[in-house]
């Protein structure tokens, strides 16, 4: 069963739609807590549009903000190929085989780098388009962001409004969608506090008090393992 890591304690604001004023706080909100992540590790399916053809490839991702490892699984061909982004050069591995990439600027677009990059706008890039919308009937707030030196990509990305997971996201140049994501794990882990709510466990891992009761702060609820896989499924369709 696939399952997330809520951010904790302070991810499990429950935030609900918003306009004007508020919804320019609710970003900034996000936006700081993303920002707040020291590590984290993602999947997701990501579905490529080249001019003669379309792929899909599921990746995943182990990320910090200063480094970032993607590991392949899914086409079963590509199965185990990994790479790792840092400071804008590229390494790619396969069976303990490293190989030097160089620079991986000129294709900063790509499978590879697609979800850092979606990381990194979710954390710090200049917000260009925000909006409420539905997304499956999950109430979700989507962000349109890009980042330094590259204005002509667009970052989206659709945030579950009370938990702030990343659902779906779509990464434009040039006016068209080149990548679409379907997240389908999303865990965070806090290096600083070692607080992180498992929203399967009901926020077992959730920091307790003195008297092992949850300590201030920390969330009173949390999504079931169920909850959890209906809000990816429904993303999903």
């Amino acid at each position: 069963m696939r399952k997330a890591l809520l951010f904790a304690p302070m991810l499990m604001l429950l935030l609900t739609a918003c306009g004007g004023g508020a919804e320019k706080d609710l970003a900034a909100d996000l936006q700081a807590q993303y920002a707040a992540v020291e590590e984290a590790v993602m999947e997701a399916d990501i579905t490529c549009h080249y001019k003669d053809e379309v792929r899909t490839y599921t990746m995943l991702c182990a990320y910090t903000p200063l480094s970032s490892t993607i590991t392949v699984l899914a086409p079963a061909n590509l199965a185990g190929i990994s790479a790792t982004v840092a400071e804008g050069q590229l390494q790619l591995s396969y069976e303990d085989v490293s190989l030097d990439a160089g620079s991986y600027s000129a294709a900063a677009i790509s499978p590879i780098a697609a979800l850092p990059n979606l990381m990194e706008a979710a954390a710090s890039g200049y917000i260009t388009e925000q909006s409420g919308e539905e997304l499956n009937g999950r109430s979700c707030l989507r962000l349109a962001c890009d980042l330094p030196d590259d204005d002509s990509t667009l970052y989206a990305t659709w945030f579950d409004q009370e938990t702030l997971l990343p659902l779906r996201s779509e990464i434009s140049s040039g006016g068209e969608v080149a990548f679409e994501v379907a997240w389908t794990r999303f865990e965070v882990s806090n290096r600083g506090t070692g607080s992180t709510a498992d929203a399967s466990s009901g926020g077992e891992d959730a920091p307790a008090g003195e008297d092992g009761a949850p300590a201030a702060g920390a969330p009173e609820d949390a999504w079931t393992e169920a909850d959890e896989a209906a809000a990816y499924a429904e993303a999903e369709d």
